[in-house]
């Protein structure tokens, strides 16, 4: 982790010490490679990435989480839900119910919440909305780790999501 030697004489004259006269210790930490081993990050490029996927786990100690570097597939749901649902709640049933293929949700972001009683009647009954419910619009952020997501297996994944979470009385599938 951390090193010693003597500085270089080369080192001594570009500082305009003889180094004759002058002698010194250089000495390196070696925090990088602490930081590495302590998170178990696998490359420390890691360490300076400006993308704030990885930026945010360098502000604590907990272990590394990977970040994929494959392109994002978004997929954005208009769903029939209980007004009081929160965010947790629909990402954990989410995750839920797309068993192992969970790993590729990165994230679940609520967008908007529009209770029963704010919307025109003609999207009420569009929606077939019932009292206590409300009109949320939820984007699934898609990301393998290892991998470019088709558009054919995200839109099945969102389907997953769309049907595990929507409780109205129509549905809208777009895997076919």
């Amino acid at each position: 982790m951390a090193e010693c030697g003597l500085i270089a004489s080369d080192i001594l004259r570009g500082a305009g010490l003889d180094p004759r006269r002058w002698c010194g210790l250089a000495m390196g930490m070696g925090l990088d490679h602490a930081l590495m081993l302590r998170k178990a990050i696998p490359d420390i490029r890691l360490l300076r990435s400006e993308d704030p996927r990885v930026a945010a786990q360098m502000l604590d100690l907990s272990p590394w989480r990977p970040v994929s570097m494959m392109p994002p597939m978004r997929r954005d749901l208009s769903l029939v839900c209980s007004a009081d649902v929160d965010r947790e709640t629909l990402g954990d049933a989410a995750r839920m119910a797309l068993g192992q293929a969970a790993e590729v949700l990165e994230s679940l972001e609520v967008l908007a919440v529009s209770p029963l009683a704010e919307l025109p009647a003609e999207v009420v009954t569009r929606l077939g909305l019932r009292s206590g419910q409300a009109n949320f619009l939820v984007r699934l952020n898609l990301q393998a780790l290892d991998r470019t997501l088709t558009i054919t297996e995200a839109n099945v994944l969102r389907d997953q999501v769309y049907l595990a979470l929507h409780e109205g009385p129509y549905t809208e599938l777009i895997s076919g």
